[in-house]
């Protein structure tokens, strides 16, 4: 798309530090930010920087449960303290989650 009118909107600086820090927050530029609003659309944070290491340590998880559910099934036997290990630790990456996914207060 073709942009070819623009605007000047006079801020306090307070005013651009608020609009600069929810601007940050979203990795948008201000321009973008800006569009985004003016097209009803809510501009969505991104999400914490140690969100996508989180989300590895559940898949990585997820694949060990998988790996010990398949063994049970082939041999006939669940090794328990095994199983237990796992879904424990994917209960403590969950609770990180959602400790590192809440909202936050940082205005």
């Amino acid at each position: 798309m073709n942009r070819t009118q623009s605007f000047i909107v006079r801020m306090t600086k307070d005013e651009l530090q608020t609009l600069d820090k929810k601007v940050k927050r979203t990795g948008m530029s201000r321009e973008h930010y800006v569009r985004t609003l003016c097209n009803n659309k809510t501009p969505v944070e991104l999400p914490p920087a140690d969100y996508y290491a989180l989300v590895r340590e559940v898949r990585a998880l997820g694949n060990n449960i998988h790996q010990i559910s398949a063994k049970a099934n082939a041999q006939g036997l669940l090794d328990a303290p095994m199983f237990k290990r796992h879904a424990d630790t994917i209960t403590a990456v969950a609770d990180k989650l959602t400790m590192v996914c809440l909202p936050r207060n940082s205005d």
